[in-house]
Parts: C-alpha cells; structure tokens; sequence
C-alpha cells in the first residue's frame, strides 16, 4: 500500500509541475546576446531575425536588458530598425530608463546586475508573412556604452488574432 500512494503522489506532483510549466508565454521568438566586457560600441548592433507565418496573430514584442547597477546614466537610447521580407526598412529612436529619477533601478537586482524588460509594442502584428529582422543600435552620447552586458528581444505570441 506505501508504494502504491508514493506513485499516487508522484503521478499527481508531475501533473501538477507539467500543468504549471505549460501556463507560461508562448514566445514566436527569443534571443539574447551578450555584449563584450560590458563595453556597448556604436558598431556593435544587434539583429534578431525570425520567421512569422501567421499574420493574424498579434504579438507583444520586447527589449530586455542586463546591465550594471553602477549603469552611469539613467537610459539608454537605441536605435530600432525592422526589415521587412519585402526589404522594406524603418528606424525609429526610443529611450529606454533603466535608473528612475531617484536613482532607483527600474528592473530586478541581483548583487550589482540588474535585468529589465521593456515594451517596444503591445498587439503588433505583421502584414507579411516571411522573415524578419529587428536590430538594436547603441545610440547613447557614449561610445562605448560602458556597463551593459546583454540585450535581448522577445515576440510574444498574444493569443489574440485580428478580426476576431
């Protein structure tokens, strides 16, 4: 009978753990890339390139950060270009705050690192299918850009679809 209930709570225990790890995001795409010395130069941008097929869909996308806590600005500026699969190109420039105005991180530390997310579109969607290619360009006064050691970029499949 003893065997019999600790495969009863084992069973029961990995259903459990298997329901909660299926509740998380569903993520079209994630990448981080990680920044030599923590020294972010103007030459070093990043692309992140994935591959969308249902454009209905929309999705959340998402810079993330690892950074120092000694960061000697509060933000950082980047400048965003998408490529489009019909090789259409658009920038824009936008301003992230990793420190609010007390000096306060905005993300979570952990000893002097600190991690942040930020939202760079809530319910985007594509109009084309095919690949696509985000790159982060460093476009801070500085250069390099001491003190960020990782960026990243995250499409979050919403579960939301337009039309609906």
């Amino acid at each position: 009978m003893p065997i019999i209930m600790t495969l009863i709570r084992f069973n029961l225990l990995f259903f459990i753990v298997l329901c909660g790890l299926s509740c998380g995001p569903d993520y079209l795409f994630t990448e981080e890339k990680k920044i030599d010395a923590g020294q972010w130069a103007y030459r070093d941008t990043m692309d992140f390139k994935f591959t969308v097929v249902d454009t209905a869909q929309f999705y959340n996308l998402f810079a993330d950060f690892e950074y120092a806590d000694t960061f000697p600005l509060q933000n950082v500026y980047l400048r965003l270009h998408t490529l489009f699969p019909d090789g259409k190109r658009l920038s824009r420039v936008r301003s992230f705050d990793l420190f609010d105005a007390q000096g306060n991180s905005t993300g979570k530390c952990s000893g002097h690192t600190c991690n942040t997310r930020f939202t760079l579109q809530e319910k985007a969607f594509f109009n084309l299918p095919g690949t696509y290619v985000i790159t982060l360009e460093q476009f801070t006064r500085r250069d390099p850009l001491p003190g960020v050691s990782m960026a990243g970029l995250s499409v979050e499949k919403t579960g939301e679809a337009r039309g609906k």
